[in-house]
């Protein structure tokens, strides 16, 4: 049975650059339960040779008794005929005759039940044969048979329009000397695993618009692909896709993707900027581990989750936009990151895990959010240059629960309550509790007041606090934790 391509509403057949995209249609706001649609058997783009006669086979849902397809030239020619013919009230053919086409053309296909109407183009064309930098592939699986006459190694450029199944791929991917390679109007959904796997001809791709979704390892390896266009229509990006890709300079994921796999940028040195569109949710682990030029990132709004060891390694990585959707920010997310200098995590962010920022020896500030509940141990060790951290709510930092050697502060020594630095310091009456290492070597502090609110202060809560003086403890305090005031010199 031959693939039905459904189209509802305008279609345009991106193959033929002659269909316009009828701009100012807009689909209608369908009644239920089903939107009326048309779907051609033979597809939407067809060549002719020279008095070749062809019949579309078309299926109509959602119509009536009253449905009435119509199909007509977009731009006047004597070269072609169209004759539609009705067999039901959901089905029918259109009979195409090209006499002597010299240009390509569109037929206008409009579909209307008397309530609600739809246009679909069908592309049609005279076959052309290659020219050593286009070709027209009307029939998945023939890419190879259509280059037979060519000398497939001196391909160095080249333009795909038509129909390309994982046969074809295969046969780009065999060009040995393919640099540059344009599929933008190829009807493609998928590219396969490993499609172009280590293939270091590749220069610059443009994919598909119909292209859904970016198999892994797709591009792994392509150490001299400089430029790779993604399309909108993208949603998935699989693992490893980009690994070592080492001549990327920058990306741009667009705003229908939903998911980077991991690794998928893995080791792509060259990379220096990448914007990370907000239709993504979540970035798994290692997706841009070990790519020691970005310098900078942008993290979009829906991004939920930065997986474990997704920045790792990314040494000229000096600024960071964590978007507001961030809850949770995995273990080594931003291990040894040397160049970030100032990181700010949004209120939306709850969970920090391990040595989440481990051997940033660049960073200098840490803006922590309200929502954050726990931080995991060694998250800042090794933050040799850190030596603020801000925060703007006090009962919310004394409720964070502090794994070891996670608290900030044993290594900026200064806390900053709303941009001004805290030396004597007073805790709210809204806290009943105050955590383990809450205050760890803070050694800017030199009194502190706790209210009666407070009934038990943790172990480590101010050890090393060297320079206080002065403490005054509520007369609720039931419980001090081992080592509290230890170092207070």
């Amino acid at each position: 049975m031959k693939k039905l391509f459904l189209l509802t509403a305008l279609f345009v057949a991106a193959a033929f650059p002659s269909c316009s995209k009828h701009d100012g249609v807009e689909t209608p706001d369908w009644p239920e339960p089903q939107p009326l649609a048309i779907a051609f058997a033979e597809g939407n783009s067809l060549q002719f040779d020279t008095d070749e006669t062809k019949t579309v086979h078309y299926t109509i849902t959602g119509g009536s008794d009253k449905t009435v397809v119509t199909a007509e030239l977009q731009t006047a020619d004597d070269a072609y005929a169209v004759e539609t013919t009705p067999i039901s009230a959901t089905e029918g053919t259109i009979t195409i005759t090209a006499k002597a086409p010299e240009t390509e053309n569109c037929i206008i296909v409009t579909v209307s039940d008397g309530s609600q109407s739809v246009t679909a183009e069908i592309a049609i064309a005279l076959k052309a044969s290659f020219d050593g930098k286009t070709i027209v592939v009307e029939t998945p699986g023939t890419l190879w048979s259509l280059l037979a006459d060519y000398d497939r190694t001196t391909i160095t450029e080249l333009t795909v329009i038509g129909n390309l199944n994982d046969a074809d791929i295969a046969t780009l991917e065999w060009l040995p000397n393919l640099a540059v390679l344009d599929m933008e109007h190829v009807n493609l959904e998928e590219l396969g695993a490993s499609a172009f796997k280590s293939k270091k001809s590749l220069t610059s791709v443009k994919l598909p618009l119909t292209m859904k979704t970016i198999g892994a390892y797709a591009f792994d390896g392509c150490s001299n692909l400089t430029s790779i266009t993604i399309p909108d229509s993208v949603t998935t990006i699989g693992s490893h896709t980009f690994s070592g890709c080492s001549s990327l300079t920058s990306i741009t994921i667009p705003n229908s993707v939903t998911s980077i796999g991991s690794y998928t940028f893995e080791d792509c040195s060259g990379l220096t900027s990448v914007t990370i569109g907000n239709g993504v949710t979540t970035i798994e682990s290692y997706a841009f581990y070990n790519c020691s030029g970005l310098t900078s990132v942008t993290i979009g709004n829906s991004v939920t989750t930065i997986g474990s060891h997704t920045f790792s390694g990314c040494s000229s990585l000096t600024s960071v936009t964590i978007g507001n959707s961030v809850t949770t920010i995995e273990r080594y997310a931003f291990y040894n990151c040397t160049s970030l200098t100032s990181v700010t995590i949004p209120d939306s962010v709850t969970t920090i895990g391990e040595r989440a920022f481990e051997d940033c020896s660049g960073l200098t500030s840490v803006t922590i959010g309200n929502s954050v509940t726990t931080i995991g141990s060694h998250t800042f060790s090794g933050c040799s240059s850190l030596t603020g951290v801000y925060i703007t709510d006090i009962a919310k930092w004394c409720a964070i629960e502090f794994e070891d050697n996670a608290n900030p502060l044993s290594y900026a020594h200064n806390l900053y309550l709303n941009g001004e630095l805290v030396t004597e310091l007073v805790i709210p009456d809204s806290v009943t509790s105050i955590g383990n290492c809450a205050f760890y070597n803070c050694t800017s502090l030199t009194s502190v007041t706790i209210p009666d609110s407070v009934t038990s202060i943790g172990s480590y809560t101010f050890e090393d606090c060297s320079g206080l003086t002065s403490v005054t403890i509520g007369n609720s305090v039931t419980t001090i934790g081992s080592h509290t005031f230890s170092g207070c010199s």
